[in-house]
């Protein structure tokens, strides 16, 4: 879901020429990173950041045995125009492992913010000159550009190297606009980026989905009202995150998952967050399916996990969808799919129970991905 102004959707354009969301690679053209409001380091200071290892370990093939710690350095670029008012803190790394990884992706953060800044003069010519021809005032534009050292790379750190850069930009009205992204690099000696779902591990991008929905629960007033429904899913191609004391930080930009007043969002994930919801079920709402089967209420129990369900009256159906999970149930008919994936059979098909749909126990497991466990008189759904 991305709700955003076309003025805010120039800005992040602009913002996201520095801070892109591509892994980076020793032999890529284009680096993809960051922009988040940090202190800068104006000499080189190592950055100690021990792992808690109670956290999904980072899935690491490559040796990082005798990583040390990074250093960061600051090259300080300014410009103060007519057209721009700018002050770019570019982050030099030294220390990786890997010397041709760490040239190459010192150069792309370097010219990337200048890519951007030249982009930034351009528009702003462009607007002043618009603003003389129609007769009204024409405003600075600024940037800044900052960065964070948030995992240094070395053995504390499982030789993980993660850092953040924000890039601000100012082309008038109320506000200026902030894109935040995170470049992570194991530090072995063929440095290596990152992926989202190594970080997390199997199954990570579903804990991650749960650990969004636990967040807006925890602070739903910093939200949009309908984010719950709205809400698509973490995926690995868009999602800008780092990794802090072990723990895979997601970002979420201006305007992404709620208004502007809600900021960049970072979303923690922990296990306590990604625990997901959980309902228990009695024996006595049970109801007896063919085969010794167990169905289970449909709306009662879905909608208590986060889903959202809608019942057609015409074709018998009910959708049930929770952000990017969907599936559709049609009762008397034994054919299940998520997500849009060819169908499959379970031990019984929907069925109407005084008035109500209930489904096979297993379309929580099987269909829903959820984690299902029995006792002799409860059955304990949560996810």
């Amino acid at each position: 879901m991305m709700k955003t102004p076309f003025r805010m959707l120039t800005l992040a354009t602009v913002g996201s020429c520095l801070i892109a969301v591509a892994p980076f690679s020793a032999s890529a053209e284009t680096v993809t990173a960051v922009p988040i409001s940090a202190p800068i380091y104006d000499i080189a200071v190592p950055i100690s950041a021990p792992v808690d290892e109670t956290i999904v370990p980072i899935s690491a093939p490559i040796s990082t045995e005798n990583a040390q710690p990074a250093t960061i350095t600051t090259k300080l670029i300014e410009e103060k125009t007519d057209l721009v008012d700018a002050k770019l803190s570019i982050p030099v790394i030294s220390g990786l492992q890997d010397k041709a990884y760490e040239a190459k992706l010192n150069s792309e953060i370097e010219k990337q913010a200048t890519d951007t800044l030249d982009e930034l003069k351009k528009l702003a010519e462009e607007d002043k000159q618009f603003a003389a021809e129609n007769d009204y005032p024409f405003h600075t534009y600024e940037m800044i550009v900052e960065y964070e050292v948030k995992a240094d790379g070395g053995q504390d750190a499982g030789g993980v190297f993660s850092m953040t850069t924000s890039t601000y930009t100012y082309m008038g009205g109320a506000h200026g606009g902030t894109f935040e992204a995170g470049y992570n690099v194991l530090n072995g000696t063929e440095a290596t980026a990152i992926t989202l779902e190594q970080a997390l591990g199997a199954g990570g991008l579903a804990k991650a989905d749960s650990a969004v929905r636990y967040a807006i629960k925890q602070d739903p007033e910093r939200f949009y009202p309908d984010v719950l429904d709205t809400f698509n899913g973490v995926t690995e191609e868009n999602q800008q995150f780092y990794i802090e004391n072990g723990i895979v930080q997601l970002v979420f930009q201006q305007y992404d998952l709620a208004p502007y007043a809600g900021g960049i969002i970072i979303v923690p994930v922990t296990e306590e967050a990604t625990a997901g919801p959980t309902i228990t079920i009695n024996a006595s709402q049970l109801a007896a399916g063919p085969n010794g089967s167990k169905l289970v209420p449909l709306r009662q129990t879905a909608e208590a996990l986060g889903f959202k369900v809608t019942w057609n009256n015409k074709t018998h159906s009910a959708e049930v969808v929770r952000g990017a999970q969907w599936t559709q149930v049609t009762v008397g008919k034994n054919s299940y799919t998520f997500n849009r994936v060819a169908p499959f059979e379970l031990d019984a098909a929907p069925s109407l129970v005084k008035g109500s749909v209930y489904v096979p126990l297993a379309f929580f497991d099987q269909v829903l991905k959820l984690s299902v466990s029995t006792a002799k008189d409860t059955i304990v759904i949560t996810g």
